[in-house]
């Protein structure tokens, strides 16, 4: 796969609500060890960036996780932005993913830079 299918794989697990059909996606994407970086959270593994990914959905419900360019790739590396839509097609959290493809072309590390939009109350 390119590295532009390959995150492409990666943001449709993201949308993914069946645990086992997310696993499949995320290990179709990830490599063995691959690890995701955000402020909030390091996830380690398929099975803690499948637990985060979980995490999300169910702080932000009825939510559309979407890349929002193309993925501009340099070697083993690439960025793209990308945005989670609330059901209006507002932004709640967007962001920019700088990636690091294993030499298989699966994602070996991802830093994940983002703004969420501040909920009522706060």
């Amino acid at each position: 796969m390119s590295q532009q299918q390959q995150v492409d794989v990666y943001v449709a697990s993201w949308n993914e609500p069946d645990v086992d059909q997310r696993r499949v996606l995320i290990e179709a994407a990830w490599a063995n060890g691959g690890t995701y970086h955000a402020p909030a959270v390091e996830a380690l593994g398929f099975g803690a960036i499948s637990d985060n990914i979980s995490r999300i959905r169910n702080k932000y419900p009825n939510r559309v996780f979407c890349r929002t360019s193309e993925v501009f790739s340099h070697r083993q590396r690439a960025r793209y932005t990308w945005a989670m839509l609330d059901p209006a097609g507002s932004a709640t959290i967007a962001g920019v993913d700088y990636a690091l493809f294993d030499t298989d072309g699966k994602l070996r590390r991802v830093h994940c830079v983002y703004q969420r939009k501040p909920r009522a109350g706060e």
